[in-house]
């Protein structure tokens, strides 16, 4: 199977699932005979380290870029304790790559080079739907070319150096006007809209099972825009947290497998498990 290929499967979060739980280490073993020249004992820990230090330099696939702006701007400039990651997030009709969760909701649009430009524009423009601040990440041989096929100047620019550091190369600008409450009603979760229709309020809608959804709306609809904007971010942000009773063990958790740990939610029984593959020898279970 071809490495990249390998590299995509390797660092997901059902890939390290199956390495824990059923023990499958078939596309780890397979990855690691392909990169890593493997010596007597080496740590598991020590031949993922390989694979990625050989990613970040052959193969900067989505996942290392995600993972770089978790290390970097989550970990780096912010704490799991006050803000939130989440990744992969149904937007207007599309699929938004990145999100920090801190006062403001700030998206990161991932274009690696290995992606076309085609679909940006329309992407940046369904985010600001529900979001104020916009970002693209992309790689140093494309700056000119992602600039391009982007008319907001609202639009922060981020690129990934090849030293694999992020340089800012544009700010990004609040932009409030594309906000529509569709967009932002529909990434909610029933408990959550539910939880905003009380908060502001006092009480829940009375209507039957099939006509439920559509009075929830009608009354979401009935909120001043930017503070039904703000609602909605509070609720993101209660859905990946580390305890504090987890923050010891998460700390311990590589840079490398940062945030496929952070979006597995994990618990003591996995943090556990998560050590034994890591420090065992010889590619053991």
């Amino acid at each position: 199977m071809n490495v990249n290929v390998l590299l995509n499967e390797l660092f997901t979060v059902n890939s390290l699932k199956k390495i824990l739980t059923n023990k499958n280490y078939t596309t780890f073993q397979k990855t690691a005979h392909k990169i890593v020249e493997i010596n007597n004992g080496m740590t598991n820990f020590e031949i993922l380290s390989a694979i990625y230090k050989f990613m970040s330099k052959k193969h900067r696939n989505e996942y290392f870029y995600k993972n770089t702006l978790f290390n970097k701007i989550l970990l780096g400039q912010h704490s799991v304790n006050t803000t939130t990651a989440i990744r992969e997030l149904p937007v207007a009709g599309n699929i938004l790559d990145f999100l920090i969760v801190n006062g403001s909701g700030q998206v990161y649009e991932i274009k690696t080079e290995l992606d076309n430009l085609k679909r940006l524009e329309g992407q940046i423009n369904a985010y600001y739907k529900a979001f104020s601040f916009c970002n693209i990440v992309t790689n140093e041989d494309d700056i000119e070319g992602t600039m391009s096929h982007v008319s907001r100047p609202e639009v922060g620019i981020i690129v990934l150096t090849k030293r694999n550091t992020l340089h800012v190369e544009r700010e990004p600008v609040k932009y409030d006007g594309g906000l529509e409450y569709e967009a932002m009603f529909k990434i909610l979760r029933k408990y959550e809209f539910e939880d905003i229709l009380k908060t502001h309020f006092g009480e829940l809608p009375k209507a039957n099972s099939f006509e439920y959804y559509t009075v929830c709306f009608d009354m979401f609809k009935k909120i001043e825009i930017t503070l039904a904007q703000s609602y909605m971010l509070k609720q993101l942000k209660k859905r990946y947290t580390i305890t504090k009773n987890q923050v010891h063990e998460f700390n311990k958790v590589p840079m490398e497998l940062k945030s496929l740990v952070y979006f597995s939610e994990y618990k003591k029984r996995d943090f556990e498990q998560l050590n034994h593959f890591l420090y065992k020898t010889d590619m053991e279970a």
